[in-house]
């Protein structure tokens, strides 16, 4: 690859973990949230709030082992 190239998708990579966070943190943590407060309809055996704060969760802990797996926020040493 070439050297500026590999800066250049670092920084979409970084752009992209920043905004999945945001959003995901977003989701987990703000007056939407209100829309699943609801005990119908029952999703894998779980209450809809309930549900909704698990794949959240489950999501955001994803997101942060594909960044810890791909160095997110080292600067590589080229």
């Amino acid at each position: 690859m070439v050297k500026g190239t590999s800066n250049m998708v670092n920084r979409k990579l970084y752009v992209f973990y920043i905004t999945a966070t945001f959003i995901v943190l977003f989701m987990l943590e703000s007056p939407i949230i209100l829309i699943a407060n609801r005990v119908e309809p029952f999703l894998l055996g779980m209450p809809f709030l309930v549900f909704w704060v698990f794949f959240w969760w489950l999501l955001c802990t994803c997101l942060f082992f594909v960044a810890y797996k791909t160095n997110w926020g080292r600067h590589s040493n080229n």
